[in-house]
């Protein structure tokens, strides 16, 4: 009886041929399945050594990966917006400014700045132009009231009585708003008109008010009527709701369109029955692209206009339309002369004045247009009027620790790739065929790939160039301001690393198969050098801070920029070349960009003959994985055919013995 089997094959044989029924040899005596194996196994050889390369390039990959993610964490150094940024101002300052009294005025201090103790006397604060208007809403300024027995004050048609001993020149604000909205809710109970109505107490910080307000329920008309000995204290005497940036500027009166004009700009907005204060707001900012702000005070109800800038040459001046919008707007009263209008719609803005004793210095007044401001190396901002001390002091501890933080991280990154330049390959431990594997432990396969991944990047050109550059950074002195119209630099002011890094206590290794490490020979140099010549040891290690971006067509070694970049900016761009910028692929992975990252990460090939490759790692790798399938087809199409064969030979068997077993009976009978 013939029997049917299952063939198996391994990862790394055909996976086409799994699954399919087999006859074994039961009629030939022949072991099909050995056979054909051992038919085949001349491209099971090509398979494996197939994917004994893809295994090699995925680890070349990995280790190029692991070398990128190790740049990519030195480049924080060069990152502004990490905490181990080093090329920064305030990474190389060493002055720390402390005030006083930080209310009237505080300061940072560059590392040009000098210690010491300054003396900063504010008589005046830089302020914009600001044309202001009286309240929207229903108030009364209650500033110049002493007493109010003197202040007579109607609401609707109630007469508030102030004049009770409990409200006299002693009353507090909260007394008298208690007596007002008293008297207020006791003649509601006649008069339906004062339903809803309030009092509250309010202040803007320089004058006092006390302001009504009506619930949204109530449409009868309430007016105020108000006067301190017989002056009067309204600014708005009709009571609403409150005027917030919703307000429907039908509200206010407004109900055509407007063009008034702003600094000669005309501010254009169509009327709608939807318009409210925040569209009129929108449409100043739009329309001065926001040299002009509108705004207004929740807390008082008056709209403003104020320029962006400081200063006496900053100013805000406004021309009504002929719908009077500004005047809806309580900019002016309708019976304001022609003079007073004109004074109402225009503002300058005021500089700071400001007094400075600098350490050591005479002092010195200065005027500026904004309240902050530089002055010998100190920024200041003021606050308010007054005096304080401000004083700053040089610590150098920051400076060191961040640049022996760097030379660590640096020789940490250097050394990785000496190991991995230097390191020898050994031939006796290829990558494992799937049949080794399965006769391994997993420690033993672990044991064995660490072996054979040793030496995966030996003398690789990519590192070698890159070590090669890094060390070149020490050879080329920093020139101060070398341009190619001096192409002698002589008379450049040079700072050569072999020269002035003895003199700040940082050195290059001698042990030359170090491979360019970095060394602090003298710790109490370099803080001398920090401490007494910062300027210097920034030229070295900064170098200029206004070189042009690196273009893409040019080489940067020995450019114009390569001369007058410091140590560290040098650093910075021969990375960026081969690694992507700062903060970019911190897995490095994935970051398409440098040309190192795109050999190693980037694929250009997709296509299915594997003939459209740039020759990257991944379009290596790409073109191995279509060898690999090309050759299990081929070695499964063998595999069925070898089976078929055999197939054949059974069935003929069968025949044969089918025949010779009727042949016996036939003698056997007679």
């Amino acid at each position: 009886m013939t029997s049917i089997m299952q063939s198996s094959s391994t990862n790394s044989s055909s996976t086409s041929s799994k699954n399919l029924l087999r006859i074994s040899g039961m009629a030939s005596g022949i072991d099909t399945d050995s056979v054909v194996k051992s038919m085949v196994s001349n491209y099971q050889a090509k398979i494996d050594k197939a994917n004994q390369a893809k295994q090699l390039l995925q680890w070349k990959q990995d280790a190029y990966r692991d070398i990128i993610k190790g740049v990519k964490g030195l480049q924080e150094y060069f990152n502004p917006t990490s905490d181990k940024y080093i090329l920064g101002s305030n990474s190389m300052n060493i002055n720390t400014a402390t005030s006083d009294i930080t209310s009237i005025a505080s300061a940072t201090a560059t590392s040009s700045a000098t210690a010491g103790t300054y003396v900063v006397t504010a008589t005046s604060l830089a302020e914009q132009a600001k044309v202001t208007g009286k309240s929207l809403d229903s108030m009364i300024d209650v500033t110049s009231v002493t007493n109010w027995a003197n202040v007579n004050l109607k609401v609707g048609n109630k007469t508030i009585d102030l004049s009770n001993s409990s409200v006299a020149s002693t009353a507090t604000p909260s007394t008298v708003v208690a007596s007002i909205n008293s008297q207020i809710a006791a003649a509601s109970a006649s008069d339906t008109s004062l339903s809803g109505v309030s009092a509250s107490y309010v202040s803007d910080g320089t004058n006092s008010y006390i302001k009504f307000t009506k619930s949204s329920t109530n449409t009868s008309s309430v007016n105020l009527a108000a006067t301190n000995s017989g002056n009067d204290i309204v600014l708005n005497s009709s009571v609403n709701s409150g005027i917030s940036s919703s307000t429907k500027l039908s509200t206010l009166g407004i109900t055509q369109d407007i063009s008034f004009k702003v600094n000669g700009t005309t501010i254009p907005l169509t009327y709608k029955s939807t318009s409210t204060v925040q569209d009129l707001m929108d449409a100043v900012k739009s329309a001065t692209s926001g040299t002009v702000a509108m705004s207004i005070d929740d807390t008082t109800g008056s709209i403003s206009f104020q320029s962006k800038n400081y200063g006496s040459t900053s100013s805000v001046t406004l021309v009504d339309d002929t719908n009077t919008t500004l005047n809806k707007l309580n900019i002016y009263k309708s019976s304001d002369s022609a003079a007073q209008i004109a004074s109402k719609l225009t503002d300058t803005g005021a500089d700071a004045i400001v007094k400075i004793t600098a350490p050591g210095q005479s002092a010195v007044t200065t005027t500026q247009s904004s309240n902050q401001f530089t002055i010998n190396g100190m920024n200041y901002n003021l606050v308010n009027k007054g005096t304080t001390n401000i004083t700053v002091t040089a610590n150098s501890d920051k400076v060191v620790t961040n640049i022996k933080n760097f030379i660590k991280d640096y020789n940490t990154i250097i050394s990785t790739i000496n190991t991995k330049l230097t390191e020898k390959k050994n031939n006796d431990y290829p990558p494992l065929t799937d049949a080794q594997k399965e006769s391994m432990s997993e420690d033993q396969i672990k044991a064995w790939e660490t072996k054979a991944q040793v030496g995966i990047l030996r003398n690789d050109d990519y590192l070698s160039n890159l070590m090669s550059q890094l060390r070149g950074v020490f050879s080329s002195p920093v020139y101060s301001s070398y341009t190619s119209g001096d192409p002698t630099k002589n008379s450049k002011v040079a700072l050569s690393f072999g020269k002035y890094g003895n003199a700040v206590g940082i050195d290059t290794s001698k042990d030359v198969t170090d491979g360019g490490l970095l060394v602090v020979a003298d710790e109490n140099k370099l803080t001398n050098a920090i401490k007494n010549n910062l300027e210097d040891f920034k030229k070295l290690f900064v170098g200029a801070t206004d070189n042009q971006e690196l273009s893409a067509d040019k080489s940067y070694i020995g450019s114009d920029n390569y001369m007058e970049d410091g140590l560290l900016k040098r650093m910075d761009n021969i990375l960026r070349q081969y690694v992507a910028a700062p903060g970019l692929g911190q897995d490095g992975k994935y970051t398409l960009s440098g040309s190192m990252n795109i050999f190693v990460n980037k694929q250009y090939d997709y296509s299915s003959s594997g003939y459209s490759s740039k020759n990257t790692l991944s379009d290596q790798v790409y073109k191995q994985t279509l060898i690999v399938s090309k050759l299990n087809t081929q070695m499964s199409d063998a595999e069925n055919r070898y089976y078929k064969q055999f197939s054949a030979l059974e069935s003929a068997m069968n025949s044969l013995n089918s025949q010779q077993s009727a042949l016996t009976s036939m003698f056997s009978a007679g």
